[in-house]
């Protein structure tokens, strides 16, 4: 599958078989390291779900003296932490047949390998790479979504 990128202001456009994809947003894009951004997956009342960008504000704190202080935010809880493996191409064929899976937790999605596309009922696609950080919300019974790996397979570490 080849893929050709077009930057633009915080995303990567990539076309494939003419239908455009929107990167998710790279946090470090604005050079600032008091901001956070990463893509949300919800779901809204009709069952139906959609992306949105979030972005946390972070202060300098000072957490591990006598290191010099670093930016710091979102303190969320959590519970549990694992990782996940994908083989190439997994989930092509739900895309194909339109089948939509519901997330089984309100949790973050860390792509530490791969490509990885998820596809929301609302139609936007959007792809994540190596470093990406998704929250996904949209639990049963929510429609939920298509994530389709791409052609090298994958590793997500998933914090809920």
């Amino acid at each position: 599958m080849r893929h050709l990128q077009v930057a633009a202001i915080g995303t990567v456009l990539v076309f494939n078989a003419g239908t455009a994809m929107r990167s998710a947003v790279i946090a470090g894009d604005s050079g600032d390291p008091s901001r956070f951004t990463y893509a949300r997956l919800y779901c809204t009342s009709d069952g139906d779900t959609h992306f949105e960008n979030v972005t946390v504000e972070l202060a300098k704190n000072r957490i591990a003296p006598p290191a010099a202080p670093i930016y710091v935010g979102g303190n969320l809880p959590a519970s549990g932490v694992y990782f996940s493996g994908f083989e190439p191409d997994w989930g092509a064929g739900d895309l194909e047949n339109r089948l939509n899976h519901p997330a089984p937790a309100a949790q973050f999605v860390t792509v530490l390998h791969g490509v990885f596309s998820v596809t929301s009922t609302d139609g936007e696609t959007r792809q994540f790479r190596t470093g990406d950080v998704l929250r996904v919300e949209d639990t049963s019974p929510c429609k939920g979504h298509i994530t389709v790996v791409g052609d090298q397979g994958g590793y997500l570490m998933v914090t809920r």
